[in-house]
């Protein structure tokens, strides 16, 4: 008697261990996934290395916003990045906001896009203070430009909002943009 008890205690434990094992596995699983799909994201241009830190990595996508003053603008969705250079030369480069024609072509959206004269950008360097104009006021579309030193690395910081204006945007109006590092020389 007393050897079957212990047998139905030690088959239960094991079907308990077993699931509890089961359980852990699986939910480790699901909480790795989670936490990759918002780990940075590299790129590499050649003798730097761009290293972006959301999950869009260099894309940005303003779908559903409305114009806004700059106050609420410069506390809007940041896009952070670092350029790192780890050769032992200095390597010129500039930063560039492209419209992303793949993403528009592939919605068919561009009658939808805010033309750039109704979107002011902030971009913040090295935790300076932020330095926000028009996206239409850059030339060529070149944010910034500058040399970086040998075995050196600087943080980049960007916010997109649409200015408020006597221009009516329709609720259906939106931005698509890419963050390109260019390598010069």
């Amino acid at each position: 008697m007393y050897q079957k008890y212990y047998r139905r205690h030690v088959i239960k434990s094991a079907i308990i261990i077993l699931f509890l094992f089961s359980f852990a596995i699986i939910a480790t699983y699901f909480i790795y996934n989670n936490f990759s799909n918002k780990r940075e994201r590299d790129i590499d241009t050649g003798n730097m290395e761009v290293v972006f830190h959301s999950k869009d990595g260099n894309k940005i996508n303003l779908t559903s916003f409305i114009p806004v003053s700059d106050a609420v603008g410069l506390s809007s969705t940041e896009y952070d990045f670092t350029v790192k250079n780890s050769t032992a030369n200095s390597v010129k480069y500039k930063i560039v906001l492209e419209p992303n024609t793949k993403i528009i072509s592939k919605d068919d959206c561009s009658n939808n896009i805010i033309p750039s004269e109704l979107l002011k950008l902030s971009l913040r360097v090295d935790h300076q203070a932020p330095v926000a104009k028009i996206l239409s006021e850059y030339q060529d579309n070149i944010l910034y430009e500058d040399t970086l030193d040998a075995n050196s690395e600087e943080d980049y910081s960007i916010r997109v909002w649409a200015i408020n204006s006597n221009f009516v945007i329709d609720k259906d109006s939106h931005y698509h943009g890419i963050i390109k590092v260019i390598e010069e020389g």
